[in-house]
């Protein structure tokens, strides 16, 4: 008798023990959990699922009962049909919110976290010939353009991810585009593994042609660099008295492969891993590329995170950087044959702000062997945005930067689109301008003030009174 009450006291602390979950109903994926090695793209309604915070410094997605997402593994134009989750044979697995676990179809639990793809995925590279930009890479009208888009065939509809303008002329990147989702960029995938540059998706041969992805990753070395430099500039190898392309361990005067549109901008590793393309990359000075120029894309998803909302960036070159020669003639800087993958002079990169049409341009010199301040293209104005510019303005070697109207920047920067901001700067009045409010204490008040038409504040003391005010 006793072992009988002894089991059925166990059988009832096992089902008192599922019904929160029978309850609830509630489902969760745990993105720092996954196990796969090719985790699945999430998606639910055919778009990305991002997560907006985290839960004991983990970032946990949470689903209602019958709530519905997708597991997919997405592959390139010529190998999509050999991509699929988990050895099903399809790309797409979609799952339910049953009880608190996730189901299939066909009634089989499934555990997001330890899916995986049977590959690595790969996006989409779709070109276009078409006229992106009003001048090449060179400055000079006429150049072979095209544009192409890195991004995402989720069902019937393509998710640009990364807009490209390329000059095949010269086999330079004028510019690219991208969004930073500012609700979710702090809660991004941090892995610290990457995969090595690519001329175009596996199989594919659209992209720098007449050569090769690891041949395009040798015109890189520093060896390989130093040399064609020197070959440039019959026989010269420094300026300034400073070595032009430094091949020692310790060095960071030679180009890196700068990244337009940067990994860290995007939040899952497979929007990161697609950055990973040389149409993506520019000859960037490496102490320019790990100075200024890396505060400055920090600073932009900081600045995207404080708003909550996204920010539209379009990032570009500007002219071709020039060194003279043993005769003091200036030499246009190419990592190959003179004539192709050209060093930029400047970058640039434009950041808009969608909701307030407000919008900054920043510029910067890619030569660390200057030895004065250049003359500046348009009038400086980065004191307006001190709140958020938080680089070295005067660090010659990190790459001297500066902050423009885009009305300014663009009369001598012909490259950067038409945009639709108004001319106004991306300065900290923005978040009281949006409605999100700014907050403050006065004595032994509390306020809160929020502008649109005009400002509104209330106050909070502490004899209990609220008071409000408009202005």
């Amino acid at each position: 008798m006793s072992a009988q009450k002894s089991g059925s006291v166990m059988i009832c602390f096992l089902v008192l023990s599922a019904l929160p979950a029978l309850i609830s109903g509630k489902c969760s994926v745990n993105l720092d959990s996954r196990s796969g090695k090719y985790p699945p793209l999430l998606l639910k309604e055919g778009s990305f699922l991002y997560p907006s915070s985290e839960e004991n410094d983990e970032r946990i997605l949470s689903f209602e009962e019958d709530e519905e997402i997708e597991l997919y593994c997405h592959g390139s134009e010529k190998y999509q049909y050999k991509t699929f989750v988990n050895g099903t044979s399809q790309a797409s697995l979609p799952l339910t919110c049953k009880s608190g676990d996730f189901m299939d179809s066909s009634y089989t639990f499934v555990v997001p976290e330890n899916s995986t793809c049977n590959r690595a995925q790969e996006p989409r590279l779709v070109r276009e010939k078409k006229e992106c930009s009003p001048v090449g890479a060179d400055g000079k009208t006429g150049n072979d353009l095209v544009q192409v888009s890195i991004g995402w065939q989720l069902g019937d509809k393509f998710v640009e991810q990364v807009g490209v303008c390329v000059d095949e002329s010269e086999f330079g990147t004028i510019w690219t585009k991208h969004v930073v989702h500012g609700a979710n960029i702090e809660f991004r995938d941090k892995d610290p593994k990457r995969p090595s540059f690519k001329t175009d998706t596996r199989g594919q041969k659209r992209f720098f042609n007449w050569t090769s992805s690891w041949r395009m990753g040798k015109m890189y070395s520093k060896k390989s660099q130093a040399a064609t430099i020197t070959d440039l500039l019959d026989g010269v190898k420094e300026i300034n008295g400073e070595v032009i392309i430094e091949t020692g361990s310790s060095g960071t005067d030679y180009f890196a492969k700068g990244h337009l549109s940067p990994d860290a901008a995007f939040i899952t590793n497979a929007e990161q891993d697609a950055t990973y393309y040389f149409i993506n990359v520019a000859p960037q000075f490496q102490s320019f590329n790990n100075g200024n120029w890396k505060a400055l894309e920090g600073a932009v998803r900081d600045f995207a995170a404080k708003l909550k909302r996204d920010l539209n960036v379009i990032t570009g070159t500007h002219n071709i950087l020039e060194y003279p020669d043993k005769n003091n003639n200036m030499d246009k800087i190419f990592l190959f044959n003179a004539t192709s993958v050209p060093a930029p002079q400047y970058y640039w990169k434009v950041v808009e702000d969608p909701k307030t049409k407000r919008a900054a341009v920043f510029i910067g010199l890619n030569d660390p062997h200057v030895d004065v301040a250049p003359k500046e293209l348009c009038e400086n104005r980065c004191g307006e945005m001190s709140s958020w510019v938080d680089w070295s303005l005067t660090k010659l070697d990190s790459g001297y930067m500066y902050c423009c109207t885009v009305e300014e920047a663009s009369k001598v920067i012909k490259e950067i689109p038409k945009m639709s901001a108004s001319g106004g700067l991306l300065t900290d009045s923005d978040e009281a301008e949006t409605g999100t409010g700014t907050s403050c204490q006065t004595g032994p008040c509390k306020c809160s003030c929020i502008k649109k038409a005009s400002f509104t504040c209330t106050c909070t003391c502490d004899d209990g009174d609220t008071v409000t005010n408009t202005k």
